[in-house]
């Protein structure tokens, strides 16, 4: 009897439990509360082409940071199957959104994210996304809000140029911006900001209208400050051709009002990203640009102005003693720290016709590389350094060269029948000689020597000359953060198949893959590596090869300072 109370003890115990652990159980699940899933990556990205020539991307950023801060996003665009190209190095922005602007209509692209960290280290990338631009394609009616919690600051530019500055918008308006502006309208350095909007998308598009170029023009043309002796141009191709074949691009600088003066006649490819190098520390220069076509070219772009950075002196390597006196003697100051003078080279050129072509100024890499592809029969003469900034290149001066050159020729002098005389008897005709087969043997294989060789000439001073001279255009700067010293190549050229950066002998890592294997620089990027730790404090020698090609050596503390 007892037994049985006991169970059944048990079982009314076990009721009450049930019957309060279910509505529990059912309200819990009822409200959506499993654990949210924590991701390492961007997530979620998706691709909507919101007209001819842009699409707009839009993704969820990673959960588990580790601790990390992001300070952008990377984004890359797949070339082909497995292999993807940086289009965006740091989006400088923690907004979820990006517009591609200045596309082809009808080319599908395909592009991945990442995200980016304070220190300079990127998440795995997202899932693909891709969308084709066309002729139908138009703006969604309802663009999405990644995050209604604070607004965006950024500069616009319309296609004219005229720049504004510090525009403050609502996130829904800063996306409906990005539908509804003109294609080659451009907004730079957008950031969240937690300050009250300063303008609306009614107020910013009747802006732009007021503000649109040619569609015949290279617009808007925009110029950053890469170093303390560098600018890097940008600019998006003219969309109205005329069907005339797009050769490159003119670059001009302005030295005053109403005076400019070509430093490139044609960069020869339709890259629109050009670099200028050999500059002076905190001046200000203005530059525009045209479109080439053949015998022809457009207007030039809008002029866009940037002001060099202060030189920053590299910082003083452990192994260097620095003597001071002891006992300054008086009325002396001390020195400071002056930036390093640029050493151009300056000189005179006689193409092989005669013509004079006086005051060339190039960057003493490009002079180096000219000594060596030149023609023989050019002479270069009156040659010196100079702190003058350049005002040409090394393509321009390869074509002005082919275009003065003369052909070899030998007189031949003139043939001459004998007159007979008639009144003497014809003469026996002589017999005739056997003919030596070793010296015709010679002479053919003299014919075909001397054939290969004329074929080899040419070859290697027309092809290989202006594959160094035209392909290859890049920058290298030493870029210093507070925990590793980093090398950046941007390459304003056609691509460097199988690049690898070399300090010293050792292979440098490459920042984005943490690989030291070879990649292909594709034009218009930027890539940056790692300089191995066993050569902080020191200038070794930097190698860049493509292949087993070296395409330029330069000692670490002579590159450019990012």
């Amino acid at each position: 009897m007892a037994a049985m109370m006991m169970i059944s003890q048990k079982l009314l115990l076990l009721a009450i439990l049930l019957v309060l652990i279910i509505p529990i159980g059912t309200n819990f699940y009822a409200q959506g509360a499993p654990p949210q899933v924590q991701t390492h990556n961007p997530t979620g990205l998706s691709a909507t082409a919101v007209s001819p020539t842009q699409i707009n991307l839009f993704w969820s950023a990673p959960t588990q940071n580790y601790g990390k801060i992001i300070v952008g996003y990377k984004i890359e665009q797949q070339i082909s199957y497995g292999v993807f190209d940086t289009v965006v190095y740091n989006s400088g922005s923690t907004l979820t959104a990006y517009s591609m602007t200045g596309l082809k209509t009808g080319v599908a692209y395909t592009y991945r994210v990442s995200a980016v960290y304070s220190d300079d280290t990127s998440t795995d990338p997202s899932n693909v996304a891709a969308a084709i631009p066309s002729s139908t394609s138009v703006q969604s009616p309802n663009p999405p809000v990644s995050s209604p919690s604070t607004n965006v600051q950024f500069d616009f530019v319309p296609s004219d140029g005229t720049a504004l500055s510090g525009v403050i918008f609502s996130q829904s308006d800063y996306l409906a911006l990005q539908y509804k502006k003109d294609p080659r309208s451009i907004m730079l350095d957008a950031v969240p900001t937690s300050y009250p909007a300063n303008n609306n998308l009614d107020n910013l598009l009747s802006y732009q209208n007021n503000h649109l170029s040619d569609d015949a023009v290279p617009a808007p043309l925009i110029a950053k400050p890469a170093s303390s002796t560098q600018i890097n141009l940008s600019w998006l191709p003219p969309i109205e051709q005329y069907g005339q074949k797009l050769g490159g691009y003119r670059i001009e600088i302005k030295n005053a009002p109403g005076d400019y003066q070509v430093i490139d006649e044609n960069t020869g490819n339709g890259t629109t990203k050009y670099s200028i190098s050999g500059l002076t520390p905190e001046t200000t220069y203005t530059y525009r640009v045209s479109a080439v076509y053949p015998g022809t070219h457009s207007n030039p772009s809008n002029e866009a102005s940037a002001t060099t950075l202060a030189f920053v002196a590299p910082p003083v390597k452990q192994n260097q003693t620095t003597t001071t006196s002891s006992t300054p003697s008086s009325g002396t100051t001390p020195t400071n720290t002056t930036p390093p003078v640029v050493n151009n080279v300056q000189f005179d050129l006689t193409a092989p016709d005669g013509s004079l072509l006086s005051g060339v100024i190039l960057t003493q890499n490009d002079y180096q590389q000219l000594v060596i592809i030149k023609d023989p029969r050019t002479i270069l003469t009156n040659v010196g350094q100079t702190t003058s900034t350049i005002n040409n290149a090394l393509s321009s001066i390869v074509r002005y060269q082919t275009l003065h050159t003369v052909q070899d020729s030998t007189p031949v002098p003139p043939t001459t029948t004998p007159i007979e005389n008639s009144s003497q008897p014809p003469t026996q005709p002589a017999k005739p000689q056997p003919v030596d087969s070793t010296l015709v043997n010679g002479v053919i294989t003299s014919v075909v020597a001397s054939g290969v060789v004329g074929i080899t000439t040419w070859f290697v001073k027309t092809k290989v000359a202006r594959k160094i001279a035209k392909e290859y255009h890049f920058t290298l700067e030493h870029v210093y953060s507070t925990t590793v010293s980093q090398i950046r190549i941007r390459n304003s050229g056609e691509t460097i198949e199988d690049c690898i950066i070399i300090c010293d002998k050792d292979p440098c890592v490459w920042v984005d893959t943490h690989l030291d294997k070879p990649r292909h620089i594709y034009e218009g990027s930027v890539s940056s590596v790692t300089v191995p730790k066993e050569f902080e404090n020191q200038n070794p020698m930097i190698s860049v090869k493509s292949g087993k090609k070296v395409l330029r050596k330069i000692m670490l503390d002579d590159m450019a300072h990012g």
